[in-house]
C-alpha cells in the first residue's frame, strides 16, 4: 500500500493514529523530519490507518521521558482528545531509554491502543514474547546509541575546553575573553550589559512572582527592543 494516508479528525474507525516525530537537533539542511514523515505514513498505510495529529518534537533529546515531551506528552496524558494509537519511524523515535520505551509500549497495550513503527510488520504485540523481545532489543539499541553519543560529546567538550576553544557560545550574561584575537579562550567574565539585563529580570520576578513571569518579562524586553540572547551573541 502507498503512503497516501488521509489526515483527518478521529472518526471511530479504530485506526486513528498520532504520528510521532522526534529530532535532537533541528537544522535548516536536515531532511530527517520529511524522512520520518514518509516512514510514519508508510507504517500507517500498512494497516489502512489515518493520521489524526502529529506529535512533532524538535530539539528534544531521546533521553527525555515521552510523557514530558512538549508535543507527545499531552497525547500520552490524554489531554489532546481521542486516538487509537501511535505510529513512529522507529522505536528510537519514541525514546532512547529502554524503560521509557517499554512504559510507552505497555501504556498503549494496557489501553488497547495500537503501536506501530516503520519496518515492523503490523502493530507491536507486547503480549507476544517474540514481539516483546524484539521491541526491547530495539529500545536497548537506541539507548546504547544515546550513551555513545553522550560519551563522544563529553569527550569532545573536555578536549575543546582544554584547548581553549569551547564548542558553544557563552551563556547569556557572560562573554569569552581572548588575549589574542581569534585565539584560545583565556577566561570567562560577566558581560556588563547582558548581566545587568538578566539580573534585572530576576529581581523583577522575585519581587512580584504572581504578576511578573518569565513570559511577561520576555514580552517587556521585546517591547523595549532588547536583543534576544542569540541575537545579542551574533551582534557581539
Amino acid at each position: 500500500m502507498g503512503v497516501d494516508v488521509a489526515e483527518r479528525p478521529w472518526d471511530g474507525c479504530g485506526k486513528c493514529l498520532v504520528g510521532v516525530r522526534r529530532l535532537s537537533r533541528m537544522k535548516a539542511a536536515t531532511t530527517s523530519p520529511e524522512r520520518q514523515r514518509q516512514d510514519v505514513l508508510t507504517a500507517a498505510a500498512s494497516i489502512g490507518g489515518h493520521i489524526v495529529g502529529w506529535a512533532d518534537d524538535g530539539e528534544v533529546s531521546g533521553a527525555t521521558d515521552p510523557v514530558t515531551r512538549p508535543r507527545l506528552g499531552p497525547w500520552l496524558r490524554d489531554e489532546m482528545g481521542s486516538y487509537d494509537g501511535l505510529v513512529a519511524a522507529a522505536v528510537g523515535r519514541l525514546g532512547r531509554n529502554v524503560v521509557d520505551c517499554l512504559n510507552t509500549g505497555c501504556k498503549m497495550r494496557d489501553e488497547g491502543k495500537l503501536l506501530l513503527t516503520h519496518g515492523h510488520d503490523g502493530p507491536w504485540n507486547l503480549d507476544d514474547p517474540a514481539d516483546e523481545n524484539r521491541f526491547t532489543i530495539e529500545a536497548w539499541g537506541a539507548q546504547m546509541e544515546l550513551r555513545s553519543i553522550q560519551r563522544r560529546n563529553r569527550d569532545a567538550t573536555v578536549k575543546a575546553r582544554t584547548a581553549g576553544r569551547p564548542r558553544h557560545q557563552p551563556s547569556y550574561g557572560f562573554r569569552y575573553v581572548r588575549k589574542v584575537m581569534n585565539g584560545r579562550v583565556d577566561s570567562v567574565e560577566l558581560h556588563p550589559h547582558a548581566a545587568f539585563v538578566i539580573r534585572n529580570v530576576a529581581q523583577r520576578i522575585l519581587a512580584d512572582p504572581v504578576n511578573v513571569t518569565p513570559s511577561s518579562e520576555a514580552a517587556r524586553l521585546n517591547r523595549i527592543g532588547e536583543l534576544a540572547p542569540a541575537d545579542h551573541t551574533d551582534v557581539m
